[in-house]
This record gives C-alpha cells, structure tokens and sequence, in this order.
C-alpha cells in the first residue's frame, strides 16, 4: 500500500504542475492525493464496500484542502482537483464504453451504474464538505488558530533576540 500511497502523491504532484501550482501548494496538492488514496483503500479493506470508501476518501481530503487552503492562502479548489485526480474512476468509464463496443450491453450497464455511483460518492463527499466549511464559517476559525499560532513563532523570536 506504501508504493499505492506514493503513486498517488507523484500523480497529484504531476497534476498539480500541469495546473500550474508551484512551492508549498504543490507539495500540499501531492500529500492530499496520497492522504486521498490511503483513506480509500484503508477504508476498502476494512469495509469492502467500495462506494462508501470513495464517500470517506472524498470527506477527508477535502477537509484536507479546505484547511491547506486557509493555510496556504490559495482557493480550495486547486487543491481539490489534484486530490480527486487518484480517485477518479477512469478503469470503470474504460470498461464500460470496451463493453458498449464490443457488444455485452448488459456488463455495460453494470459497469456504468457503479462508476456513477463512485462519481456521486465522489462529488457528495467533496460538495458536503465545502458546504459546510462555508456556512459555519470554520474558515473563520482556522485563521483565527494559524494567525495565533504564527503570532507566537514570531514573540518567541522577539523575545529570543532581546534576552
């Protein structure tokens, strides 16, 4: 899983670049997307259920970048499409369309209706999310703990060069 989770972090970084994000978003961007893949499979092999853990990969990592965001002072949503990027089922949308063309509409519709149904876990997660961050005002809170965390980084060092 720790060669998965790494996977993940290179191809957020990747997707990241490509977006053109740069520094400590970039690295952010990358440790969601391996924080992203991890909750899923750790939540895959410890329920089986494989639409409830997108759902939880999805409410955490964008707890992740709603947080990096206030952090890094960049909107969520680049942070969010990097995160998503390892998540995304492009293997299901393959298989359905192999299975249109080839003619076994039956396995076709199988496999759409559960990549529509990973999608929706996706987008619920994501939306849930965001939704709530924005109507408590959580961003609020969390400037309020970076600025009087960064307020006492920079006493200590005033202090530390009278002394």
């Amino acid at each position: 899983m720790i060669i998965e989770v790494m996977a993940a972090f290179l191809t957020a970084i990747s997707f990241g670049v490509l977006f053109n994000i740069k520094g400590k978003r970039l690295i952010a961007a990358g440790i969601g997307g391996g924080l992203s893949w991890f909750i899923y499979k750790f939540c895959l092999s410890y329920t089986g259920v494989e639409s409830s853990s997108y759902f939880m990969a999805a409410i955490c990592f964008s707890i992740y970048c709603e947080i990096c965001a206030r952090v890094c002072k960049t909107p969520a949503t680049t942070l969010t499409v990097c995160c998503l990027i390892p998540l995304v089922p492009g293997y299901g949308i393959y298989n359905t369309m192999y299975e249109f063309l080839i003619g076994d509409y039956l396995k076709a519709i199988e496999y759409g209706i559960d990549t529509l149904v990973i999608a929706g876990s996706l987008a619920l997660g994501i939306i849930f999310i965001s939704t709530i961050f924005r109507n408590f005002k959580f961003h609020k809170i969390l400037e309020n703990i970076v600025n009087g965390i960064k307020n006492i980084n920079s006493k200590d060092k005033t202090l530390k060069i009278y002394e």
